[in-house]
Formats: C-alpha cells, structure tokens, sequence
C-alpha cells in the first residue's frame, strides 16, 4: 500500500472506476486521507457515451478547476424518435429542438488518461490490487482482504494486531463485484450486461461520412433516443420473470471511435449466470439499430 507508515487514512474506497475515484477525489478534497483499490479502469465507463446536461455541467467544471482537465468537450444532444410524422423530419431539422439546451460530454478516453494524475495530486494512495472478500473483524466493522489473502483495511476505529494503520471508514464502489463482496445487498438489485459496436472514422469512405446521422457525430454531438429504455427496465428488474434486453439506438465519439448503440441485458437472478453470447449480442444490437437507421 503506498501510504506513509504511522499515518492512519481516514477512508478505503474499493473499487477505482468513475464512481471509486470521484469518490476519492471529494474525502481527499474534504481532507481526508484516503486509498483507493483498484488496478484498472472499468471498460463499461471507457464504452460510455459521457452525456453531461446542463444540470450536471457546472459541477464538472468545478471539478476540472480543482483537479484540472478531466475529458470536457463541448456538445450538443440531438434526439431521435419523435412521434408522428415529426419523425420522419430532415436530420438537422429533428436536432433544433435541443440546439439551445446547455449539453456537452465527457470524452471517456481522456478521462481514463487524466484520473491517475488527478488521484495522485490530490493526495489520494492507490492499491494495485483486488478485494477477494470481506471479513468481520472483533469489536465491530470488516476486514477487507486481497487476493492473495492480504489484510488491505478495515471498517473499524482500531488497528491491525500487529501495529499497522487502517481505516475507520470503508466503502464499497466495486460496481457488480460489490454482490461478491457484500452478499447482504437487496436481492432485488440485478447484473446488468452492455454493449456497443465500434465503429472507426478513419474507414468510411467519403459517401458513407456524409450520412446525415453520422454527420452529427462526426461533429461532436451525441445522438440519443427521445426516451432512453434501459432506465425503466432497469428500475424493474426486481419483478422479471425472465431475461430481458432492450436497445438504446444511439451514436457518440468516443477517442478516436464511434460507439454505436448499446445493449441492455438484465436476468430475473441476482447471481449474473454465465457472460451472453457475443454474436447473439451483436445480432440483437444491429437489429435495434435499425430503428436509428435501417
């Protein structure tokens, strides 16, 4: 663990994806010592579209002035799906109704790239490693144990047997490790599966770019359903009898990519079950895309 010896920090936040480090960055900011766990950036937040509205922009802006640039782009959003004949509307003319409305996103490459540095200035230890479990310890709290069956911290006031210093403060930011972690968790929370097609710019010929939806992500904007599916299958999982999937039909820039759509999967079980099928995946996906653009 890379924290000065004797000095007990105030937090563990396990799990370093987009919520663990944000996280980190704000107990660090309030003053507290704080290590965060983790070894790699999740790919599900690197796949993210980054949409940021307006309610959302001012506080991302406050946090690239504390911890400086952290993916910001300007943006706008541009819908699909109106109803009625609205729908078959000219592409531009479909993206005035949001033209005006404070947008911009959040390139998630970049993001990846600039958390380390950010982490770091601020103070924030990191630990290079997994959570394998976590442990009730004597007198109250937990033990969070590594992988190789490591004493990382612990939940509770006191310290370790043999001396060393651990956090009173633990918490779990681990995404869908947290139900291995924390069995105690609702069971009506559920696993969800994602995913997206990548599509590289640099390969469409000169026809292909001058397509009226790809021109607008070309431009930076994001396009995106009128009303987004995965919210309210999401927030009803607990009463699926069975599997379901949705599709968001939707294009973004991401780096030097385009992400196409997204995936939604979500099982009737907490326990996830065995990863979906890939191919089945893709089909689902190209099949959802087609209410984008046949």
């Amino acid at each position: 663990m890379t924290q000065q010896q004797g000095i007990n920090p105030s937090f563990v936040v396990v799990g370093a994806g987009l919520a663990g480090s944000l996280l980190a960055l704000a107990l660090a900011r309030r003053g507290g010592s704080v290590v965060l766990v983790g070894s790699a950036y999740p790919s599900a937040t690197v796949l993210s579209y980054g949409s940021l509205p307006g309610s959302a922009l001012q506080s991302w802006r406050q946090l690239e002035q504390w911890h400086g640039p952290l993916g910001l782009q300007r943006s706008r959003l541009v819908l699909h799906g109106w109803p009625g004949p609205l729908r078959l509307l000219p592409v531009w003319l479909q993206a005035l109704p949001t033209a005006l409305f404070p947008f911009a996103r959040v390139d998630a490459p970049t993001l990846a790239a600039a958390l380390p540095g950010a982490l770091e200035r601020a103070g924030v230890s990191r630990w290079q490693g997994t959570v394998s479990r976590i442990e009730p310890c004597p007198g109250g709290g937990c033990w969070a144990i590594g992988g190789d069956g490591e004493l990382i911290a612990a939940g509770s006031a006191g310290g370790a047997s043999d001396g060393r210093p651990l956090a009173p403060q633990l918490v779990l930011a681990a995404g869908a490790a947290n139900r291995n972690l924390w069995p105690d968790l609702p069971e009506r929370l559920r696993y969800s599966w994602a995913g997206v097609i990548e599509l590289d710019p640099s390969a469409l010929d000169h026809e292909q770019r001058q397509h009226p939806w790809l021109q607008q992500v070309l431009r930076g904007r994001i396009v995106q359903p009128l009303r987004l599916r995965r919210p309210p299958l999401e927030a009803g999982a607990a009463s699926l009898v069975g599997e379901r999937w949705i599709v968001d039909a939707g294009l973004a820039l991401s780096g030097d990519r385009i992400l196409m759509g997204q995936i939604t999967l979500v099982g009737p079980h907490p326990d996830p079950g065995l990863p979906p099928d890939p191919a089945t995946m893709e089909a689902r996906l190209r099949a959802g895309l087609q209410e984008l653009d046949p």
